[in-house]
C-alpha cells in the first residue's frame, strides 16, 4: 500500500488538518551536528517532563543488548534519577563531551512498539507537550521509579530563623512529624521553595536527603503445593502418611489427596493450610523431606472477576440499515484499509450490534480491537455484551481499577493474551499490536477530552490517528454526533452510514422514540403545581409509571443537596477559601463541599456576616431531589447514582445490577445515567431541571445540552412499552429545546453550524486555549500579558493569514485550589495555508523562557473546556 496516499499532510479526506513538524523532539545538540561523531553506543532518552528533546546518554557495555528502543530506563537527570523512555538508538557527540550513561535498564522486553512511538510523538508535537508526558500516560501508573527528596528536622534550635513565618512554619511541622516529603511539606507551608531549604540545610536546622523511590506496583504471586513427582500415584498418600509422625502433616497429604480426586493438582497453599487446619510450619516439614513442592504463581488481578458470566447472546438478526453499515465497515476491514466511519443512528438503533459483528470480522483477520466507551459507569454493562460473544478475550481498562488490576491488563494486552480492550479515554493508548479496529462510542462527548496533565488529547482523533498509523478502520458512533465530526463526514473526510430507527423488539415492530414534553416551571409555579424541584406534572407522570410497576430514569445534573448557602438577611454565600466558588451543602454529612478542591467545612448554625438565623438553601442537586422523591413517593424504591455514591470499587455495577433486576423503582442521577443504559422496563425519563449548563459562557453549551437531552430521552421506551420523556424548564421557548422535542438532530445542526461559521468556531476554525495560573494574581496576569504578547509576535514574523489572539482575561473561575487563573484563546481559521500553529506556540514557549517556582503555563490545543 502507497502510504503516502494517506499522509495528513497531503490527504484531504483525512480528518485532521495536518501533522505538525516533530523534528524539535528529538534535540538539535544531538542529531542534526555534522560536526560531531558518530557513536552507536549512545541512546536518545525521553523523560516524563514537559521537555521538547530527547536527551543523549551513554549506554555501559553490560547493557547494550538489553537497552533496546521501546524499554524503559533509569537515568540521571541533574541531581534527580528519573526513569525515560529510549525512543532511538546512536546520535552524535562532540569529542571530549562525556555523557552520562544509563543506570538500570527496567524491562525485559521493550515496553513500546514503533508503533506506538509513532502515536506518542505525534500526541506530543500536535498537542504541545514533552514527548516524554504522551510516552507517560499510556504507561501504567506505579511503574516509575524516581528520586525523590525528604526533609528530616535536625533539632538544633532555630536561633535567627525564629522570628521568620516561613521557616518558623517549616520547623513546627517538622518538630512535630520528624520528617516529610519535599511535596508533602510544600503542600503544608505554602508552596516552599527548595532553595529556602537549602538555606536551613547551611544553618544546620533542616537535613535533605535524596532518596530511590520504588515501583508501587509489581507482578503479584501467590504460592501453590503439588505432591513431588513419585508421589502422584493413587496409593502414594497412604503409604507416605504410615512413616509420618505428625497429624497435621497427615492432614496436609489428605488434603492435598482431596484435590488430586477433584482435578486440581497445585491447590493454592493458604486453601490447603485453612482446609488441614495447619500450620505453615508442617509444609515446610513436608517440603523439606522432598514429600512436597511449593511453587509460585503469577496472579492476574483484574475487574472481571467481580463480574458474573454473562448470559448467552441472543440469537440476533441485524436489520436492513445494520446490515448495510455492517458491510461498509466489513468491507473495509478485510480490505486493511484505513478509513473513518461516522456511524449516526438514533438511540436503540443498534449500534452495539454493528461494533460487535465487525469486531468479530476484525478478530476473524487475526488482528485486535479496542472499544472507548465515555463513562466508566457505561464499562460494565459493555464489558458483559461484549463477553458474551468474546469471552476471556476482553480485557478493560479505566481509572478506578486498582493499580495492580491496571498493570495486569497492560502487560497481558502487551505480550498479546487478549485481542481486545474496553474502556474510557485512556483505552486509546492500550499497548496492543495489529491494531485493525477502533470503535469511540459516543463520540461527541466531552469526556473523551484530557484536561489536566498533559498531554490534553482528544481520544477521538487520537483513535483516528491510531488508525491511520496501523490502517485500520476507525468506527465513531453517536446518536448526536458532534458537529466536527458531522461536517467531516458532510465533506467527505468520514464516510457517513445513517442507522434512522430502533431495532425490532422480537415479536413486534421496530420500538417507536419517546413522546418529549416541556413542562413550564414558570406556569407550574403560577398554578402553585410547584413546591420544591419535581413539578405536579412530573409527579403525575411517575404515579403512573409506579402503578403499572415500570421504572423511571430522573436525571438531575447537578450533585450535592443545595448548590448555594444564602443569608436571606444580608444576601452572604459562603465562598469556598481556596476557590472562587459557593460551597454546596451535601446533607448526608451536614457539610458544605467546594466541587473544585474538595475542602468542607461544616454548616454554620446562623449567618456567620450578621449572626441571622436566616441561611436558605438554594438549588437543587441530587440529594435534595431524593429527599424529595422518598416524601412524595414513600413506597418506592429509589436509587441514587453520582459521584458521591460511586466511590467505591465497582460502584456503578452494583446500582445498575439492582435497577435492571427491578429492585427499584426510580433510578436518579447525574450525566452518568443518561449515556448507553438499556433497561426495557423504563418508561419514563424526567430532567429536574433542563437549564443545568446551557447557559454556560461557552459556546458549546448549547450542543452539549441538546445531545445530553436527547441520550437520556433515548433511555425511555426501548423494549415493548412506549416512552415518554418530560424536560422541566424555565426557557421553554429555547431552541435548543424546540429541537429536542422533535427529535430533531439535522435542524439544529444546521442552526449550529451557521452560528459556528459566522463567528469562526470549531469546526470552522480552530481553538487554543493557553491557561496561566499561580499563587499570586498580578504575577500571573503579568505572564499572562508577556506571554501572549511574545506569541503575538512569533504570528508576525510568520506572516500568512492572521491569526486571532484574545486576552489575557480573568478565567469564569478565577482561583481554583489557590492557583489564580487567566486565559488567552487563538482562533486560527481551519485552512492549509495557516502557519504551523503547533510551531508558534512551541517558539513562543521558547521565547518566554522557565516559569518563577510555583507558576504554571497550560497549552490545551482543540481545546474543549473554556471557562
Amino acid at each position: 500500500m502507497n502510504n503516502s496516499a494517506f499522509n495528513p499532510l497531503l490527504n484531504p479526506a483525512f480528518a485532521l488538518p495536518y501533522l505538525p513538524n516533530t523534528s524539535s523532539l528529538i534535540s538539535s545538540e544531538v542529531l542534526n551536528s555534522a560536526r560531531r561523531t558518530p557513536h552507536s553506543a549512545l541512546a536518545q532518552v525521553v523523560l516524563p517532563l514537559p521537555l521538547d528533546q530527547a536527551y543523549s546518554y551513554s549506554v555501559p557495555e553490560e547493557m547494550q543488548d538489553e537497552a533496546r528502543v521501546g524499554c524503559r530506563v533509569l537515568v540521571p537527570f541533574g541531581p534527580r534519577r528519573l526513569t525515560g523512555l529510549i525512543v532511538a538508538r546512536g546520535g552524535a557527540v562532540e569529542e571530549g563531551v562525556k555523557l552520562k550513561p544509563i543506570l538500570d535498564v527496567l524491562d525485559e522486553a521493550p515496553s513500546f512498539t514503533d508503533e506506538m512511538l509513532r502515536l506518542t510523538r505525534w500526541i506530543a508535537d500536535y498537542y504541545v507537550c514533552g514527548w516524554g508526558e504522551a510516552v507517560k500516560a499510556a504507561l501504567p501508573t506505579g511503574t516509575e521509579i524516581e528520586s525523590k527528596k525528604r526533609v528530616y528536622c535536625t533539632g538544633a534550635p532555630p536561633g535567627a530563623w525564629a522570628e521568620h513565618p516561613t521557616a518558623r512554619a517549616v520547623l513546627r511541622y517538622l518538630n512535630h512529624h520528624g520528617e516529610a516529603s519535599l511535596n508533602g511539606l510544600r503542600q503544608q507551608v505554602d508552596d516552599v521553595p527548595l532553595a529556602f531549604l537549602r538555606r536551613l540545610e547551611r544553618d544546620g536546622l533542616v537535613r535533605i536527603e535524596t532518596e530511590l523511590s520504588k515501583p508501587k506496583v509489581r507482578i503479584k504471586r501467590e504460592k501453590h503445593v503439588r505432591l513431588a513427582s513419585p508421589f502422584r500415584h493413587p496409593g502414594a498418600v497412604k503409604d507416605l502418611k504410615t512413616q509420618l509422625r505428625g497429624e497435621k502433616q497427615a492432614a496436609v497429604l489428605d488434603v492435598l489427596a482431596d484435590y488430586l480426586l477433584e482435578g486440581v493438582t497445585e491447590p493454592r497453599q493458604a486453601d490447603v493450610l485453612a482446609r488441614a487446619g495447619a500450620p505453615s510450619s508442617s509444609l515446610k516439614s513436608l517440603a523439606g523431606r522432598g514429600i512436597v513442592e511449593v511453587i509460585e504463581k503469577e496472579v492476574i488481578r483484574s475487574p472481571l472477576g467481580d463480574l458474573s458470566e454473562p448470559a448467552a447472546p441472543p440469537n440476533f438478526v441485524l436489520n436492513e440499515a445494520q446490515r448495510a453499515a455492517l458491510e461498509r465497515i466489513g468491507g473495509a476491514v478485510q480490505g486493511g484499509r484505513f478509513e473513518t466511519f461516522l456511524l449516526h443512528g438514533i438511540t436503540g438503533s443498534g449500534k452495539t450490534e454493528v461494533y460487535i459483528a465487525a469486531l468479530k470480522e476484525t478478530l476473524a483477520q487475526g488482528r485486535t480491537g479496542i472499544i472507548l466507551v465515555p463513562e466508566i459507569a457505561l464499562t460494565p454493562q459493555t464489558v458483559q455484551r461484549f463477553r458474551a460473544h468474546f469471552g476471556d478475550r476482553i480485557a478493560v481498562l479505566h481509572s478506578r481499577m486498582s493499580m495492580g488490576e491496571r498493570y495486569d491488563a497492560w502487560r497481558h494486552l502487551r505480550g498479546g493474551r487478549f485481542q481486545v480492550v474496553i474502556g474510557p479515554r485512556s483505552a486509546v493508548l492500550a499497548p496492543l499490536s495489529n491494531v485493525g479496529l477502533i470503535v469511540v462510542d459516543e463520540e461527541h462527548e466531552q469526556s473523551y477530552k484530557q484536561y489536566d496533565p498533559a498531554p490534553r488529547y482528544h481520544a477521538r482523533d487520537v483513535a483516528v490517528m491510531r488508525a491511520f498509523n496501523n490502517e485500520a478502520v476507525c468506527v465513531l458512533g453517536s446518536a448526536t454526533p458532534s458537529l466536527e465530526s458531522y461536517l467531516n463526514a458532510r465533506r467527505g473526510k468520514y464516510t457517513l452510514l445513517c442507522m434512522p430507527e430502533r431495532v425490532p423488539v422480537p415479536g413486534r415492530r421496530a420500538a417507536s422514540l419517546p413522546d418529549i414534553s416541556v413542562v413550564d416551571l414558570r406556569l407550574e409555579w403560577k398554578k402553585h403545581r410547584l413546591d420544591g424541584a419535581v413539578s405536579e406534572t412530573l409527579q403525575e407522570a411517575i404515579e403512573q409509571r409506579l402503578a403499572r410497576q415500570e421504572q423511571v430514569i430522573l436525571l438531575q445534573n447537578r450533585r450535592g443537596y443545595a448548590p448555594v448557602l444564602e443569608c436571606r438577611s444580608c444576601g452572604f454565600a459562603p465562598l469556598c477559601f481556596d476557590c472562587s466558588v459557593t460551597l454546596t451543602y451535601h446533607k448526608a454529612k451536614s457539610r458544605l463541599r467546594c466541587h473544585y478542591c474538595g475542602r468542607t467545612k461544616r454548616l454554620p448554625p446562623a449567618c456567620p456576616k450578621c449572626g441571622a438565623d436566616d441561611l436558605a438553601m438554594l438549588g437543587a442537586g441530587t440529594q435534595r431531589v431524593e429527599e424529595e422523591l422518598a416524601r412524595l413517593f414513600p413506597a418506592a424504591r429509589l436509587l441514587r447514582m453520582d459521584l458521591d455514591t460511586t466511590t467505591k470499587k465497582n460502584a456503578h455495577r452494583k446500582l445498575l445490577d439492582r435497577f435492571g433486576r427491578g429492585e427499584a423503582d426510580i433510578l436518579l442521577g447525574t450525566q452518568m445515567v443518561a449515556k448507553g443504559l438499556d433497561f426495557g422496563r423504563v418508561t419514563l425519563v424526567g430532567v429536574v431541571d433542563a437549564d443545568v449548563g446551557m447557559l454556560l459562557p461557552d459556546f458549546r453549551a448549547e450542543e452539549r445540552t441538546f445531545q445530553l437531552l436527547t441520550q437520556v430521552a433515548g433511555r425511555a421506551g426501548r423494549a415493548r412499552l412506549p416512552g415518554e420523556v418530560l424536560l422541566q424548564t424555565r426557557n421553554p421557548d429555547h431552541p435548543v429545546f424546540r429541537h429536542t422535542v422533535a427529535h430533531d438532530y439535522a435542524g439544529f445542526v444546521e442552526a449550529a453550524l451557521e452560528e459556528r461559521r459566522v463567528f469562526g468556531y470549531p469546526p470552522y476554525g480552530r481553538i487554543v486555549g493557553v491557561e496561566f495560573r499561580g499563587p499570586d494574581e498580578d504575577t500571573v496576569q503579568e505572564l499572562g500579558e508577556r506571554w501572549t504578547d511574545g506569541l503575538k509576535k512569533e504570528i508576525g514574523r510568520a506572516g500568512g493569514p492572521a491569526l486571532e489572539v484574545l486576552g489575557p482575561e480573568p478565567a469564569f473561575i478565577g482561583r481554583i485550589k489557590r492557583q489564580y487563573r487567566y486565559h488567552t484563546l487563538v482562533k486560527a481559521p481551519r485552512n492549509h495555508a495557516t502557519p504551523d500553529l503547533q510551531d508558534l506556540l512551541r517558539r513562543a514557549n521558547a521565547a518566554f523562557g522557565s516559569l518563577p517556582h510555583g507558576y504554571r503555563l497550560a497549552i490545551d490545543v482543540d481545546a474543549v473546556g473554556l471557562f
